[in-house]
């Protein structure tokens, strides 16, 4: 009786969602954007036993209820990118719900990977305007992740904020409208996905020959590859050696990038990235590359530029204090701070970033022209998805304006008041 009682409910919860869909089923976009058109057999989706988007019987734990969309699936579909009536690329594809919490809203995640079990092995098509890359073997299209419903454009604002001038890997993104099965699935940031294939593509590495890691800096896991190199290298060095001699310091440099870096502790410190150190971690290498070192991978900044935080401060041993006591986060970080030379750099670099790179006006300019390019098209995501209002929406906007703002001074007198001791 109890396995009926629940069939009957998972039906009428179904149900009801179909309902809910067709009275929105008809929205058409501005033509604004780029189209992002997804066909998928119904049953990969809606199905209670192995239906990708909805809770299910067939789930597993990650965040919220146990639900299908936990799940690591699979299925094929087709994909047509379409700009003012143009399809630029008709392809088939595997198709996966994809983030970590973020699975739970109401507008998921979604992963397209070209395989030749589907028809091409790579899609042949330079879907980024400022990318050089033309050659992709998946693509993330993203909900915004924690920043869904708010402003969804915090991420991808932060990475075009940094881009020019930062020196690590980071996804590029452009921003479209999605269908799926003909329904109007809202905006989208359609981005690069962080994998070996990534790597290959940008550097011409082999896949196989990468190592891609996650976590802690003391004992992190791979995501691919393996971790053993970096434990027997960079950690093992780190934890028996002294980095304020020289020729130590020097040596951490063969091994590591360090501009790589210090630029990607300056960012994620600036931005307040709050669901950073203890998550949000990649950097990689390839393994047989002498010439290889360790560098690192921006990504996931939606808990970042929160207005609310605009005062914390945590640099690992440098100042504040910690939002957790996950202390192997800035493992790395405070062994190079003993280095005097490493600190001038670190500070002087971090002054650059201040004046240059966070500049008020700068900021505030590149946020409103990303929050520009979806302008047009809000209402419709509005009405889709019952997020917050276009004032609602745009007052979120202006906070992330005013933490920049604010923001800049704090850090300004922080780090100039660093450099003046170290004078």
């Amino acid at each position: 009786m109890r396995v009926n009682n629940y069939w009957c409910f998972c039906v009428l919860v179904l149900s009801f969602f179909s309902c809910e869909r067709e009275k929105i089923k008809y929205i058409e976009d501005t033509g604004t954007l780029p189209q992002l058109r997804i066909l998928i057999d119904e049953n990969y989706l809606w199905s209670a036993d192995s239906g990708l988007y909805v809770i299910g019987i067939n789930g597993k734990e990650l965040c919220g209820p146990i639900a299908n969309y936990n799940q690591k699936w699979e299925y094929p579909a087709s994909v047509s990118y379409v700009n003012k009536g143009e399809i630029l690329f008709n392809e088939q594809v595997g198709l996966r719900i994809k983030g970590g919490c973020s699975r739970v809203s109401s507008m998921k995640s979604l992963g397209l990977y070209w395989r030749k079990e589907y028809g091409n092995s790579r899609l042949e098509y330079p879907v980024f305007r400022n990318s050089a890359i033309s050659s992709y073997k998946r693509l993330f299209l993203r909900n915004s992740g924690n920043d869904f419903g708010e402003t969804q454009i915090k991420d991808i604002s932060i990475n075009s904020i940094v881009s020019e001038d930062a020196n690590f890997e980071m996804q590029q993104y452009t921003q479209c409208v999605v269908y799926l099965n003909e329904e109007y699935w809202g905006i989208y940031n359609l981005r690069e996905m962080i994998t070996k294939h990534y790597f290959e593509t940008h550097f011409g590495y082999e896949k196989e020959n990468i190592d891609l890691l996650e976590g802690s800096e003391i004992n992190p896991w791979a995501d691919d590859g393996s971790p053993n190199n970096y434990k027997n290298t960079v950690v093992s060095f780190l934890q028996n050696n002294d980095l304020s001699l020289e020729s130590n310091y020097m040596q951490i440099g063969n091994l590591i990038d360090v501009d790589s870096y210090i630029d990607y502790i300056i960012v994620n410190t600036y931005i307040g990235n709050r669901d950073w150190p203890q998550n949000n971690v990649k950097w990689w290498k390839d393994r047989t590359n002498d010439q290889s070192k360790w560098r690192w991978v921006l990504f996931d900044t939606d808990l970042s530029f929160e207005l609310n935080r605009v005062e914390r401060i945590w640099i690992g041993d440098l100042i504040g204090e910690p939002f957790n006591q996950n202390q192997a986060s800035f493992f790395i970080f405070n062994k190079l701070l003993k280095n005097t030379q490493f600190k001038k750099t670190f500070l002087d670099r971090y002054l650059y970033f201040i004046e240059h790179v966070f500049d008020q006006n700068r900021v505030e300019s590149m946020i409103r022209q990303t929050k520009n390019t979806i302008d047009a098209e809000y209402s419709n995501f509005h009405a889709k998805w019952n997020v917050l209002n276009q004032s609602q929406w745009e007052n979120e906007i202006q906070k992330m304006i005013s933490f920049n703002t604010q923001r800049h001074q704090i850090m300004k007198s922080v780090i100039t008041h660093l450099r003046n001791e170290g004078n």
